[in-house]
């Protein structure tokens, strides 16, 4: 079963099903722009943080993607200062997307991804309660998406014939005992850090590349914790709300675990500014049930 099928399967609208195919023949030309290399494309994201030439492409090729579509009509993307409006005769769609989630990493050739949210209200400014789908694409030794929905989380491979295939149904983030500590050590505040001695004492084990995507996914196979925590200078941390935090939120929840900022509930965050930033910890139902920052 692919995942058309999937969809179709599970009763979603035939013009999802037509974004989603839409995103799905976008794989292979990103990943195609990888026989580029990593040079640099010589500007800045909204962030100061200079763009390796495959953010920009990545965004560019969904951007158009979109465009052409008439399937969407608002598009938010993290290397973007503002939500896009799109002239969309066809959908009501709104989409967020992390366009090359870790690309700090291209050059020593580990693993990446793309992160999507939908909202089928069209707001992505709504609230995080507002979305309808999330999935990531992990380009790793395998390229792989986990799609969530109302249904649940699924795992898909993608073939040589540039679909994704159906291999896991229902998949729920066990009670494991991973952690993936984000932000330097010494710019944590003291209960972070009380928190990961106290991980570290019960015998956890240390799992952290630096990439969002592959990081959240091994909480996802194996359990476990990951979080990115406000810091001593930067007190509310480091992921972008609309872009990671949210969609991986949503997937966490339908996989049974949960996604909190220490203090709240993410799904229950209502974004003031399209770039906004908050602490996560997200991970196991059990685990985040008990963070209390």
């Amino acid at each position: 079963m692919n995942i058309d099928n999937y969809l179709e399967k599970n009763g979603h609208s035939e013009e999802l099903r037509d974004l989603i195919k839409i995103i799905v023949d976008q794989i292979r030309p990103i990943k195609n722009e990888f026989l580029g290399g990593d040079k640099k494309s010589g500007t800045y994201n909204i962030y100061g943080e200079k763009q390796i030439k495959l953010d920009k492409r990545a965004n560019e090729i969904l951007l158009m993607a979109f465009r052409n579509s008439k399937l969407v009509k608002q598009v938010g993307s993290e290397e973007e200062e503002e939500a896009i409006q799109m002239d969309s005769d066809k959908g009501h769609f709104g989409v967020t997307i992390d366009p090359l989630d870790g690309s700090s990493l291209i050059p020593t050739n580990l693993a990446v991804g793309i992160i999507f949210s939908i909202y089928e209200n069209g707001d992505i400014m709504s609230g995080l309660k507002n979305i309808t789908q999330a999935f990531y694409v992990l380009l790793g030794p395998m390229t792989l998406m986990v799609f969530a929905d109302k249904s649940g989380v699924s795992q898909f491979i993608y073939n040589d014939k540039g679909a994704f295939d159906l291999v896991k149904e229902n998949i729920i983030i066990p009670e494991g005992n991973l952690y993936s500590p984000g932000g330097l050590r010494k710019e944590w505040t003291d209960a972070h850090r009380d928190l990961i001695s106290g991980f570290e004492e019960n015998g956890f084990k240390l799992r952290y590349s630096g990439s969002f995507v592959p990081d959240f996914h091994q909480v996802l196979v194996y359990g476990g914790i990951f979080s990115y925590p406000a810091l001593v200078d930067k007190p509310n941390g480091k992921l972008r709300l609309l872009f990671e935090v949210g969609p991986m939120a949503f997937i966490a929840e339908k996989a049974g675990g949960g996604a909190t900022d220490g203090k709240i509930r993410i799904l229950d965050i209502i974004p003031a500014e399209i770039d906004q930033r908050v602490p996560l910890y997200i991970g196991s139902k059990k685990l985040i049930e008990g963070i209390k920052i």
